[in-house]
């Protein structure tokens, strides 16, 4: 059985690489709110993934299900690792305390998110939301 990873102080969510959501998301829902379900969420152009998302029973976290919709850097995770947790979402450090090097804000299933640079293409990627957002 699937179990979340372990969450550290600032995550709002993790991600799961999938090639097919309705599967991912039949397999993860065990890990959900009770009576929540997976919705359609705003893509992550930085990863090039369509996504749903869902509430974890896990009070405060979310959990994105990825799907690559271009050959990007979820697709190279799924190419190298195969399926499983390649994203984290963390909310931004108060200002002027994030000393990483963080690309262009762009859309993604949380709202604005920026990628953490620096590590490989296959991930594990670590995003920053910078605030924090309704439910999508």
């Amino acid at each position: 059985m699937i179990a979340l990873p372990e969450a550290a102080p600032r995550v709002l969510a993790v991600g799961w690489a999938t090639v097919e959501l309705d599967r991912a998301a039949e397999e993860l829902a065990h890990l959900l709110a009770p009576g929540a379900g997976f919705g359609a969420a705003a893509s992550s152009v930085l990863l090039g993934a369509r996504c749903r998302s869902a509430p974890a029973a896990d009070a405060g976290l979310w959990i994105a299900l990825l799907e690559p919709d271009t050959e990007g850097r979820l697709a190279a995770s799924l190419a190298r690792s195969g399926e499983g947790w390649v994203a984290t979402w963390v909310l931004a450090e108060p200002t002027g305390t994030d000393s990483a090097a963080l690309s262009a804000a762009r859309p993604g299933p949380f709202g604005p998110e920026r990628l953490r640079l620096g590590g490989g293409l296959a991930g594990p990627h670590r995003l920053v939301v910078e605030v924090v957002p309704s439910p999508p």
